[in-house]
C-alpha cells in the first residue's frame, strides 16, 4: 500500500491550518501594536506641540506681539537643534516672525505632506508634519510645527520586527508542521504494515503501541482489543464447528446404521414401526441439539432484543417448578421455594424460561436421591436474582468454567440425556 507524501497527510494540514491561524492572529496583534504604537506616539506629539503653542500664546498674552518676536527668534538662535518651527503671520498672510508659513488661517490642527532633507533613494522622501495653529487678537496667528518622523521610524520598525517575525514563524510553522507530518507518517506505516500482515492470515499479530499514549496509540489499542475478540470468536467457531461434528456423528451414525438394518433385514410390522420410532426420536434428539445452538446465537447477538416486553418472572419460574416438580418427586428429591411474588422484568418469555428449566433441570438430574433443591427468586434497586441451590455433591472447582463451554459434560454425566448446551 503506497502512502501519501508528508505534505498531502491530515498531519500537516491540521498543522498548516493552526500554522494560517496562528499567522492570522500574530498579523492582527501586529496591526494592533502598530495602530497603538501610531496612537500612542502621535497624542506625545500633539501634547508637546499643544505646551510649546500654549507658552508662546501666554507670553504674547503678557507682552503683545513685539514680545512674541523676540522669543521665537531667541529660541531659534539659541536651539538650533530644536525641532519645532515657529510662525506669526498676520491676516495678509505677511510672515512676522519664525520661518513656518504653510499653513491655512484657522485654529486648530493641521497635517502636511513635507519633503525629507534625507537624499538617500532609499528612505521615503515625504513624512507627515503636524501644526497647531492658534487665533490671536488683531488678526495674527501662531503656528508651532513638529515633524512626524518618529511616528514614522517607530512604525517602520513595528511592520520590520512583524514582518521578520511573520517569516519566522512560517518557516518554524513549515519545519514544525513536516516533522510532525513525517512523526505520523511513521507511526502509520507501522500500522500499516502490521495491518498487511494480519490481512495475510496472521491473526495472532498485534498492532505496535508505542509510549507516547497518543491518539493512535489509544486507536491501536482498540484495534488490537477487537482483534482479541474477532481471533476469539473465530477459535469458538472452529471449536464449535468441531464439537458439532463429534458430538453429532455418534446418533447420526446410529441412526444410518439403525435404518440400514430396518432395510436389509426382514422384519414384522411392529418391528418395522419400532425402529422407526427410535429413528424419529433420534431425529428429534439432534434437531434438539441445533435448536439450543439456534438458540445460544439468537442469545449472543442480541436478536431477540426487539421483542423484550415486561413480564412476570415469578410466573415463569412458579410454572417450570410446577412442570419439573414429579421428576423430582420421583426420585425423592423436594424443591422449596422462596419467591417474591409479581417480580416484572424485560425479557424474552421462551428464553427466560428455557433458562429457568436449564438450571432447575440440571439440578434435579444430576444431583443424588433425597436431595433438597432451594430456589430464591428476590430483586433490588439494580438486578433481580434467581438462585438455586441444594445439598448435592455441586461441580468441583476446576470444572465451574468448562460446564459454560458448548457441548461440555462432566463424566459422570455422560450417562444421562443431554449435550451440554443448557448452560
Amino acid at each position: 500500500m503506497k502512502l501519501p507524501n508528508s505534505f498531502s497527510t491530515i498531519s500537516f494540514k491540521l498543522s498548516a491550518l493552526y500554522l494560517v491561524l496562528f499567522l492570522c492572529s500574530f498579523l492582527s496583534i501586529g496591526i494592533t501594536v502598530y495602530w497603538l504604537t501610531q496612537q500612542s506616539l502621535e497624542t506625545q506629539l500633539k501634547n508637546t506641540i499643544e505646551t510649546e503653542a500654549n507658552r508662546l500664546k501666554t507670553e504674547f498674552d503678557a507682552d503683545g506681539i513685539t514680545e512674541l518676536r523676540n522669543e521665537i527668534a531667541e529660541v531659534s538662535d539659541h536651539d538650533s537643534h530644536t525641532l519645532f518651527e515657529y510662525g506669526v503671520i498676520d491676516q495678509n498672510g505677511r510672515l512676522l516672525a519664525g520661518t513656518l508659513d504653510t499653513f491655512k488661517l484657522f485654529d486648530g490642527w493641521q497635517l502636511i505632506m513635507r519633503p525629507s532633507d534625507s537624499k538617500a533613494p532609499e528612505k521615503n522622501n515625504r513624512y507627515l508634519y503636524y501644526i497647531r495653529v492658534i487665533a490671536l487678537p488683531n488678526h495674527v496667528w501662531l503656528s508651532v510645527g513638529h515633524d512626524g518622523k518618529l511616528l514614522q521610524t517607530a512604525g517602520d520598525a513595528v511592520i520590520k520586527a512583524f514582518t521578520g517575525g511573520f517569516i519566522l514563524v512560517i518557516f518554524l510553522g513549515a519545519c514544525g508542521g513536516f516533522y510532525i507530518s513525517r512523526t505520523f507518517l511513521r507511526k502509520i506505516e507501522s500500522i500499516t504494515k502490521s495491518t498487511q500482515t494480519i490481512i495475510e492470515g496472521d491473526l495472532s499479530h498485534r498492532l505496535p503501541v508505542s509510549k507516547n499514549h497518543d491518539e493512535l496509540d489509544n486507536l491501536a489499542l482498540l484495534l488490537n482489543l477487537m482483534l482479541d475478540k474477532i481471533s476469539s470468536l473465530i477459535e469458538n467457531i472452529q471449536q464449535v464447528s468441531t464439537d458439532i461434528a463429534h458430538d453429532l456423528r455418534t446418533p447420526i451414525s446410529h441412526l444410518k446404521l439403525r435404518l440400514e438394518n430396518t432395510l436389509n433385514k426382514s422384519i414384522s410390522p411392529k418391528q418395522y414401526s419400532e425402529q422407526l420410532t427410535f429413528a424419529i426420536e433420534e431425529l428429534d434428539s439432534i434437531l434438539a441439539t441445533f435448536s439450543a445452538l439456534l438458540r445460544i446465537s439468537q442469545i449472543e447477538s442480541g436478536s431477540r432484543r426487539s421483542s423484550f416486553k415486561s413480564l412476570n418472572f415469578s410466573k415463569i419460574v412458579i410454572a417450570v417448578t410446577e412442570a419439573l416438580l414429579p421428576l423430582a418427586e420421583e426420585q425423592n428429591k423436594t424443591i422449596q421455594l422462596d419467591i417474591e411474588k409479581s417480580l416484572v422484568l424485560m425479557g424474552d418469555k421462551e428464553l427466560l424460561t428455557q433458562l429457568v428449566f436449564n438450571l432447575l433441570d440440571n439440578a434435579i438430574l444430576h444431583t443424588p436421591k433425597n436431595t433438597q433443591i432451594n430456589m430464591t427468586l428476590c430483586s433490588s434497586r439494580t438486578h433481580t436474582e434467581l438462585i438455586i441451590t441444594d445439598n448435592g455433591p455441586g461441580i468441583a472447582d476446576a470444572y465451574h468454567q468448562k460446564v459454560f463451554q458448548r457441548f461440555y459434560r462432566l463424566e459422570q454425566s455422560r450417562s444421562t440425556s443431554g449435550n451440554g448446551l443448557g448452560l
